[in-house]
């Protein structure tokens, strides 16, 4: 069967490498192509295992995939045609094994995504993949419904695609407590990803909002111990909610950041969402944010140790960077976090 993940922007490669290391050795896994924001590859094990993949947003099946669209209207005749001459029974093995059941009236949804220049609209793309579906016997629902179907034209390559993943797997069940502008667990884990987790790491995220880092950290496998910190109660406060009594040892601080109560090359990685020009509110106030806090980063990681910070002030982070003079930027990755431009840092000592 061929299926599609969804990733957020930039992390095309960390997901591709999530899925070769998950699923390369098993046999199952063949032909993985890369497309922005989206891998597809076909995989003849259980979908059900592809919803613990921890880089996607979206996990979808692909039920026709038309490499060669164009701009005028046929294609839509195309692309609904290519329904009537789909296997629903796989369809329908399919989304039993993700826990959807298919039935002879199934209540159905659409949504179409349409990019680059063509000969009609959104719309259009959306009534005539319903049209087809509803000729099945199947029925619009505009409430919850049973099966959501995707239908999407990018450059010259159509799809029709059925979700199999609900919001959890973007999303995560362990996130219970919120906070404004908090990040997202999918950006969260490539960042960990990054820093390469050992089983003897001291692990450090030094503005730690949700927990949601050092929760993606604790996932992933062993840890000598996890220290968190902000200087907001509020973040403590949900990261403790969203911690509960699970993944220990671990402490967390109310603390500044610029100034940490830790011993000097004691932490192995320091992961870090830095806080962006609305955060901080002027310049001045976020450079020396920045200044203090890469003095105490450096101060307290070890020499063989990694740092992976996001930030979207690429050029404060630049030049505070240049100042200390002996740290590395080995790893430079463009994102899109929260509709905007950011890096994702890979530092460590030169």
């Amino acid at each position: 069967m061929l299926y599609s993940i969804t990733v957020s922007a930039g992390l095309e490669n960390i997901a591709r490498e999530e899925l070769s290391e998950r699923f390369g050795d098993t046999g199952h896994l063949k032909n993985l192509e890369r497309k922005p924001q989206r891998l597809i590859f076909q995989y003849t094990g259980n979908p059900r295992e592809l919803l613990s993949l921890r880089t996607a947003e979206h996990l979808f099946l692909i039920l026709k995939q038309l490499p060669k669209m164009t701009r005028s209207r046929s294609s839509l005749a195309s692309l609904s045609g290519s329904l009537t001459r789909f296997n629903f029974r796989e369809l329908s093995e399919c989304c039993r094994q993700v826990g959807i059941n298919i039935r002879k009236r199934m209540p159905f949804r659409v949504t179409s995504r349409l990019s680059g220049k063509r000969n009609f609209r959104r719309i259009d793309l959306q009534r005539v993949i319903e049209q087809a579906l509803l000729a099945r016997g199947w029925y619009l629902t505009s409430g919850r419904s049973a099966l959501d179907v995707w239908a999407e034209v990018h450059g010259d390559d159509g799809y029709i695609s059925v979700k199999l993943s609900g919001s959890d797997m973007a999303q995560r069940s362990y996130k219970q407590a919120h906070i404004p502008a908090s990040l997202k667990p999918t950006v969260a884990y490539s960042m960990v990803r990054l820093s390469r987790p050992h089983p003897t790491d001291v692990f450090l995220d030094a503005m730690c909002g949700a927990g949601t880092i050092l929760l993606e950290r604790a996932l992933m496998g062993r840890y000598e111990y996890l220290i968190g910190g902000d200087v907001a109660r509020d973040a403590l406060d949900a990261t403790v909610v969203n911690f509960g009594r699970k993944h220990q040892p671990r402490q967390f601080f109310h603390w500044d950041a610029r100034k940490l109560p830790l011993q000097r090359e004691t932490v192995d990685k320091i992961v870090c969402n830095l806080p962006f020009g609305e955060t901080i509110g002027n310049l001045p106030q976020l450079t020396n944010l920045y200044r203090h806090t890469l003095k105490e980063y450096a101060r307290v990681l070890k020499p063989r140790g990694r740092m992976v910070l996001l930030t979207s002030q690429r050029t404060t982070l630049d030049d505070e960077l240049e100042r200390l003079h002996f740290l590395d930027v080995r790893q430079r990755l463009t994102v899109g976090v929260r509709g905007k431009r950011a890096w994702i840092y890979l530092i460590r000592f030169a």
